[in-house]
């Protein structure tokens, strides 16, 4: 994780260009509550041209670069979270690997995905608010069981967890990433991951999610 990833300014532009998509009810016909308890607004690069092209987006790409090891990258997927102040539902242990196949993806499968997910908040975040809380080390295969926790397994929308997180995953290892807003996490499909609700009275959650991954050869 990183404390700054973009400056005030384009913070500021992305912060009211996501209350426009918020207050736009057709802003995407894709639009849709993850569980039908959390708003995602998905692939907002092709409803606002500011998530079209941005700088969070560019930086993200050099820092991909160093990681990943290529410059033959794109942006491959990108969607927004918001939690209100005081919303209650948390978004419960998981790997967005397991997001690959309906309902989720077999149990045991090996993760192999060369992509990285950049977690960019535009609210300063800790965990009253819901910031992200990560398992390192642990984003190799092989996939751990899942279950849809939240709404229909049949739907694009559901909400994947793991079933049992204290079992499966070392808890004590967890890394809490309290930061300001403008800065970002990153993590690999197979990083288990938690976001805890917005128990603040007035404080938004507002995260702005993109992945970066290996461009597909033409």
């Amino acid at each position: 994780m990183v404390d700054r990833l973009i400056g005030p300014a384009t913070t500021a532009a992305l912060r009211t260009a996501y209350d426009d998509l918020l207050a736009r009810q057709d802003a995407n016909p894709s639009d849709r509550m993850l569980g039908g308890i959390t708003c995602q607004v998905m692939r907002p690069a092709q409803a606002h041209p500011l998530f079209d092209r941005n700088p969070a987006v560019d930086n993200a790409l050099v820092v991909a670069q160093q990681l990943i090891g290529t410059d033959q990258l794109v942006r491959t997927f990108d969607m927004l979270i918001y939690k209100p102040p005081g919303h209650p539902h948390v978004t419960p242990w998981h790997q967005d690997y397991a997001y690959g196949a309906m309902p989720f993806v077999d149990t045991g499968t090996q993760m192999h995905d060369r992509s990285i997910q950049f977690w960019v908040p535009l609210d300063d975040v800790d965990t009253q608010t819901g910031c992200m809380q990560f398992i390192p080390g642990r984003h190799q295969g092989p996939l751990l069981q899942h279950y849809v926790a939240s709404g229909s397994s049949e739907d694009e929308g559901r909400l994947l967890a793991l079933t049992d997180p204290t079992a499966q995953l070392d808890l004590s290892r967890v890394v809490v990433a309290e930061i300001p807003s403008g800065g970002c996490t990153m993590h690999a499909p197979g990083t288990p991951h938690f976001t805890g609700a917005n128990h603040s009275a007035d404080r938004p959650r507002r995260s702005y999610i993109f992945n970066i991954g290996v461009r597909s050869a033409e």
